[in-house]
């Protein structure tokens, strides 16, 4: 990997990070407990990412710096979401349905796993705290300072 291509994809990665934001802010405002922000900003790096393979499968010739700033750079930073789709279009293209599946079952059900047993063990683990007769393990957020405080 050259400095070039990681300054790209990095500038790049800001701008879909702040638009990915901006859509989110401003669409999720009234609207219902859907996170139709999140969806949108989905949905566009979706589009923008088949805009540019369309371009590329056309001209045969990719630019990769272009390539870089706006695949991985701008659409990486508005969603993550657009590269798995992606991956999975390729992996339909090329009539690798056996990978597709094993690709998909693994990002989709062991991510949802990961997130279920991301908030299990934080539940978990403050339930231990707050029940515990060991004082020394309890701690208490003192807003005031932003320091941990021990208590007993």
């Amino acid at each position: 990997m050259d400095l070039k291509s990681l300054i790209l994809v990095f500038f790049g990665g800001g701008i879909g990070s702040s638009i990915r934001y901006l859509i989110t802010k401003y669409s999720n405002k009234n609207l219902i407990s859907f996170p139709i922000g999140t969806s949108i900003s989905n949905l566009i790096g979706c589009f923008i990412i088949g805009l540019l393979i369309a371009y590329y499968g056309k001209n045969d010739i990719p630019k990769k710096d272009i390539f870089l700033f706006v695949s991985i750079g701008i659409c990486g930073g508005l969603t993550t979401f657009s590269t798995f789709i992606l991956d999975i279009f390729y992996m339909v293209k090329n009539e690798n349905f056996q990978n597709l599946i094993t690709y998909f079952s693994v990002n989709f059900f062991i991510g949802f796993f990961f997130i279920c047993l991301g908030f299990l063990i934080f539940k978990w683990f403050t339930f231990f705290l707050n029940n515990s007769q060991l004082w020394y393990l309890k701690f208490r957020y003192v807003q005031k300072n932003n320091t941990l405080k021990l208590y007993t």
